[in-house]
């Protein structure tokens, strides 16, 4: 592409018609600048990307987008923000691949993941050429990506949607957090459906208030309006689809519920080994692989969001028994030794489904809980609260303390468990989960929450490779044969 094209396409004129040179490329990062890219200036939270034009000039880019006039010697573009420009140049830049197949978007405080990669897997055992962009990676036929954020930035989102596309992808899947609807890292996406799986307490670091929280995720029923979207599902048993739907007034709405009482266009009816699905005049019962009547309703949302393609309801239906949850969401440790769960609940709501699934009256459960540093705080003494509720004894920790004391995490945490349930605490991480596995060893039922399939710990400005499956399975290696501890 052409920078005066891309300039136009932007709404602006350059008047120097000899200064035109190509943009091969678009980078945000200065750092992976090649001769011939285009480099926008992004605004982050400890980065400011107009800091580094200079360097991305001396490295080759042709043109700099960038929010006020720099004094450079290639092309620069000035908008008003360059976050959002970033994605409708990108959709530009890479023959606005969303117009190419169907986006099916998914947001909500918790279950995102799940609803996303049983929507991705529907498709998938139906034959469907179909791609996934989520917090646990992309995936597309036999491409497996990893990616920084649930939601990657805009340039890197339309690059990987691009290469779905001219893979032959028809559908993809693309987790959408309130963070990259208000970073405009979905900007310039066509969004065929979207679904909302629910609202509760989070963020509150990042969104001032619930309410604030709620328009976040909300735009992107927007979106879905704007961009002349075909439905959008909505969770009829959470009274903050009001507000999602009030984004969308003219799209068709699908909602679904768990619940006979709860009228729905689809309901999945959770009866432990199997689920009853009811589509309109159908109900079909089938097995299910996966734990937690809670993940009835992510499976309604991604029934939801398939439906609006234009395979047959029976069809989709019929693949259910397939499905499996993805990586660090109600997984058991692949051990006979002991029987440990991983699982990312990490606000009140997804810790409680997540416990009041693994409570049972014959097996002691003990919980590894845990909160991130620098980090929503308001919700710590709540979540000690619901742990303390559910748990027979709790193991406090941390999980990516950042710059934050570990003593500060934990005494929120402790802030809100009950004086009678036994628990002990440990500042390291790798200490507790050693001390889990003593307790799994013990024939005690342990879930560790926090991180799910996440192998990285964030401390201070490092990112250190941390592997919560492995650590236990090698703990549980070293204590096997020896006397467990009382």
């Amino acid at each position: 592409m052409r920078t005066k094209r891309l300039s136009a396409i932007l709404g602006n004129e350059m008047d120097d018609i000899e200064c035109d040179p190509w943009v091969t490329g678009i980078e945000t990062d200065s750092r992976k600048v090649s001769p011939g890219n285009l480099f926008i200036c992004i605004r982050g939270y400890t980065v400011d990307g107009h800091e580094f034009a200079e360097d991305a000039v001396s490295k080759g880019a042709s043109a700099i987008i960038s929010e006020y006039p720099l004094e450079l010697d290639v092309p620069n573009i000035v908008v008003a923000d360059t976050k959002r420009t970033a994605g409708i140049v990108a959709s530009s830049f890479y023959d606005h691949p969303s117009h190419r197949m169907r986006i099916y978007g998914v947001t909500g405080t918790n279950g995102k993941t799940t609803t996303a990669t049983l929507t991705y897997d529907l498709f998938r055992l139906s034959g469907r050429p179909v791609g996934i962009v989520s917090t646990i990676g992309a995936r597309y036929k036999d491409q497996t990506l990893e990616t920084p954020n649930t939601t990657p930035e805009a340039v890197v989102l339309h690059r990987l949607l691009a290469e779905m596309a001219d893979a032959g992808v028809t559908d993809c899947v693309v987790e959408v957090s309130s963070h990259a609807m208000m970073e405009g890292r979905v900007e310039g996406v066509h969004f065929h459906a979207a679904a909302f799986t629910n609202l509760t307490h989070d963020h509150l670091d990042y969104h001032r208030s619930m309410d604030e929280y709620a328009r976040a995720k909300a735009r992107l029923f927007e979106q879905v309006e704007q961009t002349n979207g075909d439905a959008i599902i909505l969770n009829a048993e959470d009274e903050a689809s009001t507000i999602m739907a009030s984004f969308a007034p003219t799209r068709r709405r699908v909602m679904y519920s768990t619940h006979t009482n709860v009228p729905a266009d689809i309901q999945v009816i959770w009866l432990d080994d199997t689920v009853r699905v009811k589509v309109n005049a159908m109900t079909i019962e089938v097995p299910v692989q996966f734990m937690g009547a809670f993940n009835a309703a992510n499976l309604a949302a991604a029934i939801g969001l398939v439906s609006t393609s234009e395979l047959m309801l029976r069809s989709i239906i019929a693949n259910v028994p397939g499905l499996t949850l993805p990586k660090g969401r109600l997984e058991r440790l692949d051990t006979e030794d002991a029987e440990i769960y991983i699982d990312y609940a990490h606000t009140p709501d997804g810790l409680e489904k997540c416990l009041s699934t693994l409570q049972a009256d014959d097996c002691e459960l003990v919980v590894v809980l845990s909160a991130a540093g620098d980090r929503d705080s308001t919700k710590r003494a709540e979540m000690g609260r619901v742990a303390s509720r559910y748990a027979d004894r709790l193991i406090v920790t941390v999980h990516d303390v950042r710059s934050e004391n570990p003593t500060q995490i934990i005494d929120g945490l402790l802030e809100g468990i009950d004086a009678d349930t036994p628990h002990v605490t440990f500042e390291n991480r790798l200490d507790a989960l050693k001390h889990a596995a003593l307790q799994g060893l013990d024939g005690k039922r342990v879930v560790v929450v926090g991180k799910g399939h996440d192998h990285i710990e964030r401390v201070g400005k490092q990112s250190i490779p941390f592997n919560e499956s492995d650590i236990l399975l090698d703990e549980l290696k070293k204590l096997k044969g020896q006397e467990p501890a009382v």
